[in-house]
């Protein structure tokens, strides 16, 4: 559990940090095997080489993700605010406010939350092969880069400050 929730921790700051390299510097291409070896060590890397490191493993993730990722990520999320809007009309429902109506509403509602449970757990095999789908996806467009490498960039530039740095234009210490 906990490699596909870092997996998509390192996307989002993959991207973030492909999107600042973008617009503040030249990213220089992924590494190949022999560049790997010239690499500098990540306890010595600058603000500057830490994103332009860690944009460049974005554009290669991002180059290399299934265009399905997307598309079902979006499907997921459509998905979970309809459920959360027919949550909000079930509770704003004006009829559970009169009394003694108020009692058949409630009746109502727990009896759909039941129905609603039912049918979650009947499709929870769905769901969850579907993140495992999306989270395959995800690795599989990490081929090649050195995650191990990524996460101690990723750790030092959180611990270094380097975003609040280079947003604010200050020089790191």
């Amino acid at each position: 559990m906990l490699k596909p929730l870092s997996a998509f921790a390192a996307l989002a700051i993959f991207s973030a940090a492909a999107a600042f390299a973008d617009t503040h510097t030249a990213t220089p291409p992924p590494a190949t095997q022999s560049q790997q070896q010239n690499l500098p060590p990540v306890d010595t890397m600058t603000c500057d080489q830490m994103a332009a490191e860690m944009g460049g493993a974005g554009q290669q993730m991002h180059s290399h993700l299934d265009p399905q990722f997307g598309v079902e990520a979006n499907a997921m999320q459509q998905e979970a605010l309809q459920k959360q809007r027919e949550a909000q009309q079930q509770a704003m429902n004006p009829t559970c406010y009169i009394p003694f109506l108020g009692m058949a509403c409630v009746a109502q509602q727990q009896q759909q939350q039941q129905q609603q449970q039912q049918q979650a757990q009947a499709d929870a095999p769905r769901q969850q092969a579907r993140m495992q789908a999306q989270m395959d996806r995800l690795n599989n467009s990490m081929a090649g880069l050195d995650q191990q490498r990524l996460q101690a960039i990723s750790n030092r530039f959180q611990q270094l400050n380097c975003q609040a740095q280079m947003q604010g234009g200050q020089q790191p210490h």
